[in-house]
């Protein structure tokens, strides 16, 4: 196979733009801009496990942007952090203390106005249902859990009751069947990139983050069994640069 993480010359150029995000206050559709170089400050609350991987998320994408992503958690401290706990989400620790400049996109909750920044992106509140001292259980993969998550229209919140978060369970179905396509498209001989596949989900992405949009259209590539299959497992795990999925996880593994 061809080295995925090598930037395409088609699909990954940089096209000279910045993503463009709804601005939950005003209603536009602004580009995230930045006021020091291409360097782009991003904060969100240290309660919200959805804003912290839709800020990773926008990370992933404006570096194909070639601009530089600085990920800061609520309250700003001074702090020593788990990596493993953003690990196992497949996100880096974010920065400690205060930024050194201007927020440029702030990721929160509905009714949360957060610090000053340029562009606001709020979510609703997750609705949680839970057990009295009892934690609403996770998905086993700690992935399907960030696939479910991604999956959520911008105005649809997360829920759960006492026996799990809802929709977890088609999230890992999901997540089991991209990674076990992927595995079995990467036992063909390998083919070029197939731009015209990939496109789309760029463009769902670069236009207000649509990550619900990006997953369908890439469910839709893993089954598209018009395409090559050595194209389709260099689509996958290309995009998966920006899903962080794993779904290359199973690749040379032995099946039962």
């Amino acid at each position: 196979m061809t080295d995925v993480m090598a930037v395409p010359a088609g699909p990954d150029a940089y096209r000279g733009h910045m993503v463009r995000l709804t601005d939950s206050q005003t209603g536009k559709s602004e580009p995230v801009t930045t006021s020091i170089g291409r360097r782009v400050r991003v904060a969100y609350p240290s309660r919200s496990l959805r804003a912290a991987i839709l800020a990773d998320t926008f990370r992933r994408v404006a570096d194909r942007h070639r601009l530089t992503v600085t990920i800061h958690q609520l309250p700003y401290r001074a702090q020593i952090a788990d990596p493993t706990g953003y690990g196992r989400y497949n996100m880096p620790v974010p920065g400690t203390g205060q930024p050194d400049g201007a927020i440029d996109l702030y990721i929160g909750e509905s009714g949360d106005q957060g610090p000053k920044a340029r562009v606001h992106v709020l979510h609703p509140a997750a609705l949680i249902e839970a057990a009295p001292r009892r934690p609403v259980p996770h998905p086993r993969d700690p992935l399907a859990l960030r696939l479910l998550l991604l999956s959520l229209a911008a105005d649809e919140p997360l829920r759960a009751d006492p026996k799990g978060y809802y929709g977890a369970a088609e999230a890992e179905r999901t997540l089991t069947e991209l990674r076990a396509r992927t595995a079995e498209c990467a036992e063909s001989p390998s083919r070029a990139l197939p731009g015209e596949a990939v496109a789309p989900v760029h463009a769902a992405l670069d236009d207000g983050l649509d990550t619900p949009t990006a997953l369908r259209l890439v469910v839709e590539l893993a089954r598209d069994q018009g395409l090559a299959p050595g194209a389709r497992f260099e689509a996958l795990a290309y995009l998966d640069r920006f899903l962080a999925l794993d779904l290359s996880r199973d690749v040379g593994r032995p099946t039962d």
